[in-house]
């Protein structure tokens, strides 16, 4: 009873199957616009992802450039006008 059932309900649905075929271009095209889009996607993904990056670091950026150039400056005030008053260069080591 239940197999005569199950037959009877099956039935129907293989004979649509068998009436509409996929067609292959269909389907070829179908994947390829579906490859374009997901390609189109990533691009989109990694593009904000680098902006957002980039975004992220620009304030640490800009906050090491500040320090370098104050260590510039530091280094600018601390060294001697001309040469001829800098110490010599073996001064700091110590006597044998």
């Amino acid at each position: 009873m239940r197999f005569l059932l199950l037959t009877a309900l099956l039935a129907p649905l293989f004979a649509i199957a068998a009436c509409s075929p996929a067609e292959p271009e269909n389907v070829q095209a179908r994947a390829q616009n579906a490859s374009i889009a997901l390609e189109q996607k990533y691009n989109q993904i990694r593009s904000d992802a680098e902006n957002d990056t980039a975004e992220a670091a620009a304030p640490v950026e800009n906050e090491a450039d500040a320090l370098l150039n104050q260590l510039d400056a530091v280094a600018t005030d601390a060294a001697p006008a001309n040469a001829a008053d800098a110490p010599p260069a073996n001064a700091a080591a110590k006597p044998r």
